[in-house]
């Protein structure tokens, strides 16, 4: 189990790596994945313990002066919510497009018009209902049916598929996995 409380020392570390990533002009996804190494601790973990610290010291600077911390600016979008329509019609066009033998990503990368930023988001918001609003997703496939559209049921498993769990197995791995993937692959043949 890893231990979830953050020393002083551990805060003005990270603190110190995104500065330099700033600086460096890169993203602070090197510095939280510096520090998750460092720590044993998840990247998400760091990184959510990065932005509720610069919340913190941006609501009381003087504790950030006093541990000797500089803060640096904290970027952080607007949180915008999907609305109903945008979650059905997300759903939709994914689960049309995979029933039409198109991967997930390629689905996203088309909705997103080659946006990194918006794909994340979709893909986000695409994992999530599937995992967490069935009924969205299985009135979203009523409604394809009653059109008579083809479309991909994502909650059907077919054992014997093995092509089809492959494939979805690299379609939700990231760009490192996939290359490392296909290295490995290329090794057994």
């Amino acid at each position: 189990m890893t231990n979830n409380n953050w020393t002083i020392d551990q805060t003005k570390q990270l603190f110190d790596l995104c500065e330099k990533a700033r600086n460096g002009g890169k993203s602070l996804s090197a510095a939280f994945n510096e520090m998750a190494r460092r720590t044993s601790r998840s990247v998400n973990s760091v990184r959510n313990y990065y932005y509720s610290q610069a919340k913190t010291f941006e609501l009381v600077p003087e504790v950030a002066a006093k541990l000797g911390i500089k803060t640096g600016k904290v970027r952080r979008e607007a949180f915008v919510p999907f609305d109903d329509k945008e979650i059905r019609s997300l759903m939709e066009n994914i689960l049309v497009a995979k029933g039409a033998g198109r991967s997930v990503r390629a689905a996203i990368f088309e909705l997103s018009g080659g946006d990194a930023k918006t794909a994340l988001r979709l893909q986000n918001k695409y994992r999530s209902v599937l995992k967490t609003h069935r009924d969205v997703v299985e009135s979203v496939m009523a409604e394809l049916d009653s059109r008579g559209t083809a479309y991909f049921d994502p909650y059907r498993k077919d054992k014997d598929d093995n092509f089809g769990r492959l494939t979805e197995y690299i379609a939700a791995l990231d760009d490192k996995r996939v290359g490392k993937f296909l290295s490995l692959i290329e090794k057994l043949t």
